[in-house]
């Protein structure tokens, strides 16, 4: 479990949205992971949220839940949060890393 440093943006997305640490921090730990865009996306669908009846009912409002990280540092820093239950497809469809540098 590694701790996540949470930029100002971040904070105010999580209070808008009503998540709270715990939340964000069982996407981190049971959500997929796409690296998209220069950043890592951790996505929570409903194939991530555990079996048993007890942890379900407690994390099912997190269904779409996504977290947008840049994991170049020791700590994770999480830079937003956001939710879409059709996450997956508009995460995969992203573009990667810009090849190209621009000469400006």
């Amino acid at each position: 479990m590694q701790a996540l440093t949470v930029t100002h943006h971040a904070q105010e997305r999580q209070t808008q949205r009503n998540l709270s640490m715990d939340d964000v921090q069982f996407v981190w730990d049971n959500g997929r992971r796409y690296r998209c865009a220069g950043a890592l996306h951790v996505f929570l669908g409903r194939r991530d949220l555990p079996g048993d009846k007890a942890t379900y009912q407690r994390f099912a409002h997190l269904e779409g839940t996504t977290l947008v990280l840049d994991d170049q540092y020791i700590n994770p820093v999480l830079i937003t949060v956001y939710r879409n239950r059709r996450g997956t497809k508009q995460i995969r469809r992203k573009s990667k890393y810009e090849r190209y540098q621009h000469a400006w």
